[in-house]
């Protein structure tokens, strides 16, 4: 079960420039803390499954158990 909060608390964090620049582009300079929460939101409580976790495998190479026989 999640539980959202609905309040935000002000704190200052130290971007790099390029970044910095990258979260003006796509959300312009008043969308950069809803950027970054939904970020951030994604990250850290969203992917909380572990499917999808293992890198894919090529399976075409496993043999039947009658081959080693």
């Amino acid at each position: 079960m999640c539980v959202y909060m609905s309040e935000y608390v002000r704190t200052t964090i130290k971007l790099r420039e390029d970044i910095l620049q990258r979260l003006k582009k796509e959300a312009g300079k008043k969308g950069i803390s809803e950027l970054i929460n939904r970020i951030l939101e994604e990250r850290l409580i969203k992917r909380r499954s572990l499917f999808g976790t293992m890198p894919k495998v090529d399976t075409s190479d496993i043999r039947d158990h009658e081959d080693r026989v």
